[in-house]
Parts: structure tokens; C-alpha cells; sequence
């Protein structure tokens, strides 16, 4: 309880301190996901094969975010973790972003088609392209050069096994000016404590407000953390 309560809460305030100043010439807003047409495979429950509810959360966050001015993502560069069938990458995309989205060689294949099959749209606002990134292996240079601005994950804290290696990728992709949105459905107190124990050695973590979230896309189930290397 000593952790919930050191994390800092992002306000308001906070979150338009941290956000480039909103440009006034570029205004986009997506009513809903339905013009993105996405392919999901595999067995329900396994990473990579289902939409998350924290990864819609996300991905109306950003949009929510970008619209009412609190971030500018237009030529920014994104690079997205475990991204599964490749949604939040994809609304990034629509947004105006640079976006790499990456995950294990075996969930490839269907990033890259949901990526080729909904080109059409997202090409029209930015880029977005799909290479493999094992977390705790050296990443292509295509992604930590130059560094990104933002790196994103939606339920990527699954298993305590796996944070050693997330958080070795994620010190390996930030810079000096790269934000980290995580986003992740509340299930298992103890590996969410143990993850952000060991993030707070070497990153400042803040949680963002449900009030700076999308309105019609808020859930007790879901939080969004934000992180900014030390």
C-alpha cells in the first residue's frame, strides 16, 4: 500500500506540462474504431490473439488526448510493445504518428496483415511498420535510432517472469524525452507491484487520471501508467 500511495498522480496540470503545445492547424477526431477492419487468431486468453479491454482504453486515450489538445503525436515517433493484432499501433497511426509496432516472431504475420489490410486508412495520416523485438535482446536499430518520443503497451505486465526483460527493453528504447504510456487490466496485485518496484529504480512513474481518459471508454478494470526515465 506504501507503493500506491508514493506513485504520483498525474493531473491535469501535469499532463499539459509534460504534452508539446497542441497545434492548431492539424485537428482530427475518430468517432469509433469502425473503419479499421482487424483479424484476430489463435487461442482465446493467449497474448497476441484477442483485443484487450486496457488496449481499446489506450488507443481511445490517445485519441482523446490528441483531441482535446493534451498530446501532439503528428510526426511523432512511436514504437508499440506486444502489439498483438496491431489496434493501438494502427489508431496511433491515424493520429499522424511514426509508429513501429513489434512483438514475437510467431504474432507477425498477423500484425503485418491487419497492418496491410487496413493501410488504406492509416497511410492516409501516417506510417506504421511491424518488426519482431524479443524483450532483454538488443533491438533493431531502427528503434532506439533516433529514440522514440513515446513507447506504448497495452497489457504487457503478465508475469513476474517477464518484467526483468520488459524493463531492460524499455531502458534500451527511452531517452532523455521519451514518454511511456502501460496500460493494463487490473488481475494480479502482486506482479503489478513487483513490475513497478522494480520500475521505480531507474524511472519516474505517475498514473494518469481517469479524468484525461476517453469519457465513454473508462474502466475501474483498467489503469494507465506513465513513465519517464530517470
Amino acid at each position: 500500500m506504501v507503493l500506491l500511495t508514493w506513485i504520483i498522480h498525474i493531473s491535469a496540470q501535469m499532463a499539459s506540462a509534460l504534452a508539446c503545445a497542441f497545434s492548431n492547424d492539424w485537428f482530427l477526431v475518430l468517432n469509433s474504431f469502425e473503419i479499421l477492419d482487424f483479424c484476430f487468431k489463435g487461442t482465446p486468453g493467449v497474448t497476441g490473439a484477442v483485443m484487450w479491454d486496457s488496449g481499446v482504453v489506450l488507443g481511445k486515450f490517445l485519441e482523446h488526448a490528441v483531441d482535446s489538445g493534451m498530446l501532439v503525436l503528428q510526426g511523432k515517433k512511436i514504437v508499440e510493445l506486444g502489439s498483438g493484432c496491431g489496434l493501438v499501433g494502427c489508431i496511433a497511426t491515424l493520429l499522424g504518428s511514426e509508429v513501429i509496432v513489434t512483438d514475437l516472431p510467431d504474432r507477425l504475420r498477423l500484425l503485418r496483415k491487419n497492418i496491410e489490410t487496413n493501410m488504406k486508412h492509416v497511410s492516409l495520416r501516417g506510417s506504421v511498420t511491424a518488426t519482431e523485438l524479443t524483450w532483454g535482446e538488443d533491438p533493431d536499430p531502427e528503434l532506439i535510432d533516433p529514440k522514440p518520443d513515446f513507447v506504448i503497451g497495452s497489457d504487457v505486465v503478465y508475469s513476474e517472469g517477464a518484467v526483468v526483460d520488459l524493463l531492460e527493453t524499455l531502458m534500451q528504447l527511452s531517452g532523455p524525452n521519451t514518454t511511456i504510456f502501460l496500460a493494463g487490466e487490473l488481475r494480479n496485485d502482486a506482479i503489478l507491484e513487483y513490475f513497478l518496484e522494480a520500475a521505480m529504480d531507474n524511472f519516474t512513474i505517475g498514473r494518469v487520471e481517469q479524468t484525461l481518459w476517453h469519457p465513454d471508454y473508462c474502466s475501474n478494470r483498467v489503469v494507465i501508467y506513465v513513465l519517464v526515465k530517470k
